[in-house]
């Protein structure tokens, strides 16, 4: 036997006794949403993260001091919501692992249109207790109409930095761009949802898991929620988000804003 086969034997036997550590934070070296840029204090303060249990499951929104915004499939599986005692967020940090502040949730509403497929897949979540606003902490508006076709808008959160890979611990963003609905079912999905929009990326771009709920942002303002990929992450192919324009009466009649 070679040198180089046992090595490789050896090292194979130590990984099955459970000597690899695997890596589940992104280390900094390259760091991406799929493809993304780390964010600096106060770039997106709306931004929060969801946890379920303590641990992340989603990114969301906030609208007010006691209420965010996330996708209906963070905290709905088949017919089975979460329970909010299961539910707290973390806002005014960039980290993951720590910093600004953590808070229960009290009530999760889904949509009642949504059906665990594409097409109104959002949730408004009421905080056990208030948000204190400051220059990390701030609500978002929402935006009263979609970016205009080919327009660049900023997308955002902590999910896997490649398919199936480790989330990231830094707050990462990028920018895609609105992709014309007509052209969306025309090449990519023809099925597309009212309530879908297409944000168009290259290769090694993009949402990815871990993204879901998070912000699709222009002008200031929240135009989508992350709610699907196509194909595998990073795929040259639009990522579908939620439509806050065609959702705008139901979350702000919910969110009471």
């Amino acid at each position: 036997m070679s040198l180089r086969i046992l090595a490789f034997v050896l090292l194979l036997l130590a990984c099955l006794a459970g000597y690899c550590l695997a890596q589940d934070l992104d280390d900094g070296a390259s760091p991406r949403i799929v493809g993304g840029t780390r964010a600096i204090a106060g770039q997106f303060p709306h931004q929060i993260s969801l946890r379920r249990i303590n641990r992340f499951v989603c990114g969301g929104s906030i609208l007010s001091t006691s209420y965010v915004l996330t996708a209906g499939h963070c905290v709905k599986s088949g017919n089975n919501v979460t329970p909010a005692s299961q539910l707290n967020i973390r806002a005014g940090t960039l980290l993951l692992s720590g910093g600004g502040v953590r808070v229960n949730v009290a009530q999760v509403v889904v949509h009642p249109q949504y059906r665990n497929s594409a097409g109104h897949d959002v949730a408004v979540l009421r905080l056990a207790s208030t948000l204190q606003f400051s220059s990390l902490i701030k609500a978002i508006s929402l935006a009263s109409s979609d970016p205009p076709d080919n327009a660049l808008v900023d997308i955002s959160g902590w999910g896997a930095i490649y398919h199936n890979g480790p989330v990231s611990d830094h707050l990462l963003y990028t920018q895609v761009r609105n992709l014309a609905r007509d052209t969306c079912k025309q090449n990519y999905y023809s099925h597309l949802s009212d309530t879908t929009m297409c944000l168009l990326h290259e290769a090694n771009k993009g949402a990815c898991h871990g993204d879901s709920g998070g912000p699709a942002t222009y002008g200031g303002n929240l135009v989508g929620v992350a709610s699907f990929v196509l194909g595998g992450c990073g795929r040259a192919a639009p990522d579908g988000y939620e439509r806050i324009s065609v959702l705008r009466q139901w979350i702000r009649q919910t969110a009471k804003l």
